[in-house]
């Protein structure tokens, strides 16, 4: 693989972290201009494999390009993702993922371990779980870049650390649940847009999971309740503190939930979700 096979892996996770992002300017811009379509596909074809460049095309022939049809991404982003809206379809790795709130808890500490690795992180005053998509495509465009300076530079030793941060990165992340995502954008959304830039997405992973020699655990279709270690058949609560009955007051957590009315059951605590920018 030659320098520029990275630049252009780089850029497909960019432009579709982008895509799946909250709409704002610069994607509206990028859109219009064809800015877009002109680099996905380039990036696609320079991969040289005939599945990532037919969805390629079929990205960009859903693509809006006129201002007005791009001024209408924002609904149907919020109304697929967005909280705004009710959005039901996921972008987070542990919302795909079987176990407990003390596993997802481990996973998203061992996501935010790969950033800090590399240097990078969230904004301040930005807020949104490590394991959401965007990021984890971010990242991977990240080391795609540095991956094609050490080539050039010709570092074998830092090279192997930022082959073996990706091989690790899809094998334990993204590659267990894109295809879960990619196969919900199919059943689930009527935007063939981000359909397709799924099915992308997922083809993608697919080739560098091959290019890293990993094989990811993918998560089951349906992933176990958190819950389920901690009730019997007829749905008793065992956790502890709860004796089998009513759980146990909640106590306020950093993502700001507070404490439920009185009479209400109190709320399960969950990581913060938010707007987000970076890594950077």
């Amino acid at each position: 693989m030659t320098p520029n096979t990275h630049v252009h892996r780089a850029r497909l996770y960019k432009l579709a972290s982008l895509a799946f992002d909250r709409p704002d300017d610069d994607l509206e811009d990028a859109l219009v201009s064809g800015e877009f379509a002109n680099q996905l596909v380039e990036s696609a074809a320079a991969l040289a494999d005939d599945q990532l460049c037919d969805h390629a095309e079929a990205v960009v022939e859903a693509a809006p390009t006129d201002p007005d049809r791009v001024d209408e991404r924002y609904s149907d982003w919020a109304t697929l993702f967005g909280f705004e809206k009710g959005g039901e379809i996921q972008q987070y790795q542990i919302e795909y993922a079987p176990g407990t709130l003390v596993t997802s808890t481990d996973t998203l500490a061992d996501i935010s371990g790969f950033y800090k690795a590399f240097g990078l992180s969230l904004e301040p005053d930005k807020r949104e779980r490590s394991d959401h998509l965007c990021l984890q495509l971010e990242f991977l465009s990240h080391l795609s870049l540095q991956t094609a300076a050490l080539e050039l530079d010709g570092d074998e030793t830092g090279l192997e650390i930022v082959a073996d941060a990706q091989g690790a990165f899809l094998e334990d992340h993204l590659g267990r649940w894109i295809s879960r995502f990619s196969e919900t954008m199919r059943e689930d959304s009527g935007v063939e847009f981000y359909r397709t830039l799924a099915e992308l997405i997922e083809r993608l992973v697919e080739l560098d999971t091959e290019r890293f020699d990993v094989e990811p655990d993918v998560f089951a279709e349906t992933p176990p309740s958190p819950l389920e270690d901690f009730t019997d058949e007829d749905g008793t609560d065992f956790r502890c503190g709860t004796c089998g009955s009513t759980p146990s007051p909640a106590t306020d957590t950093e993502a700001g939930q507070g404490h439920a009315e009185p009479g209400q059951q109190h709320p399960e605590p969950q990581p913060p979700r938010g707007d987000r920018t970076g890594p950077y």
